[in-house]
């Protein structure tokens, strides 16, 4: 028994030195693009190792302002639950990261940017009343003169089945999510609510070229609706043609094997994932250049 307590001791010690290292306590030392992180190239690395990705639970993938001035993820440190966390660069020095102003318990659904930066996403198991009942929907924020206004609750339209895993959004305010609702094709579906008129469209599940009876989800669009990248055992991708329909789904390779949650940066530059092969809640990031070598020849 004390040989056991005591290799846990060491192991605890490790982490500590190991968090220690990697989470500068002069955040003035992180300017740049990227938290002055070292961009990868054709090989994954860990993002902001201790930084962003630590050795808390839950991490959700990243989302970056238009400009790459903020950064903004969930995550759930030791004996807390999910928050939405995000960091500043401010005179082109990034400021320690915290816990965003209007988030609440159980919010590691993963916040999501529409394009223009004016709306926040993000699933939370949040009640929609104080004392009401709590389950998994999908909730957005609008940005203010003073910062991040109150939290609204989407309609039953997108909200009335739950599992909603990651969401995005597009130019249009279309929304992109994994779900189990009725339309599947299989298990999880990539499905699609089309905003008209300022309302949300009962959601669809998207064709054949996409879906099947495997469990797919966790989708990226372009915000010009370009491309979509989805997990299905990976990372798959599919690309809007001409004539408005989609190619058939490519696997995106090896780099993605058990990966979920891809994020593109608004610079086009880098893919964000989670990777589920590995004991880890690890945010990755790789060169995205795989998007342009994928995508059909005219």
């Amino acid at each position: 028994m004390k040989k056991k307590i005591l290799v846990l001791v060491v192991i605890l010690l490790q982490v500590l030195i190991a968090n220690c290292q990697n989470n500068p306590k002069d955040f003035s030392i992180l300017k740049g693009p990227y938290l002055g992180q070292k961009p990868p190239e054709d090989k994954p690395e860990i993002f902001a190792p201790g930084i962003v990705s630590t050795d808390f639970f839950n991490h959700s993938s990243v989302c970056i302002s238009s400009d790459g001035s903020e950064i903004y993820w969930s995550m759930a440190p030791i004996d807390t639950p999910d928050r939405i966390y995000f960091t500043k660069r401010i005179n082109n020095v990034w400021t320690r990261p915290g816990i965003i102003s209007f988030t609440q318990t159980e919010d590691g659904g993963g916040p999501v940017l529409s394009p223009d930066g004016k709306k926040m996403f993000f699933n939370s198991n949040r009640p929609i009343v104080t004392g009401g009942k709590r389950r998994e929907r999908i909730w957005y924020v609008e940005r203010t003169l003073k910062g991040w206004g109150e939290p609204y609750c989407l309609s039953d339209e997108i909200n009335g089945e739950h599992l909603h895993w990651q969401v995005s959004v597009d130019n249009k305010g279309n929304l992109y999510f994994g779900s189990e609702r009725i339309g599947t094709k299989g298990q999880d579906d990539v499905f699609i609510a089309e905003l008209i008129n300022g309302k949300y469209l009962k959601p669809y599940s998207m064709g054949a070229e996409i879906n099947s009876e495997e469990q797919e989800g966790c989708p990226y669009i372009a915000p010009n609706g370009s491309y979509l990248i989805f997990s299905r055992d990976g990372l798959w991708i599919s690309y809007k043609q001409k004539n408005g329909l989609w190619t058939n789904s490519k696997n995106m390779g090896d780099n993605f094997k058990g990966a979920i949650c891809p994020y593109v940066s608004p610079d086009e530059k880098y893919i964000f994932y989670l990777n589920m092969n590995l004991q880890s809640s690890d945010i990755y990031w790789v060169s995205a250049k795989v998007i342009e070598e994928l995508r059909p020849k005219d």
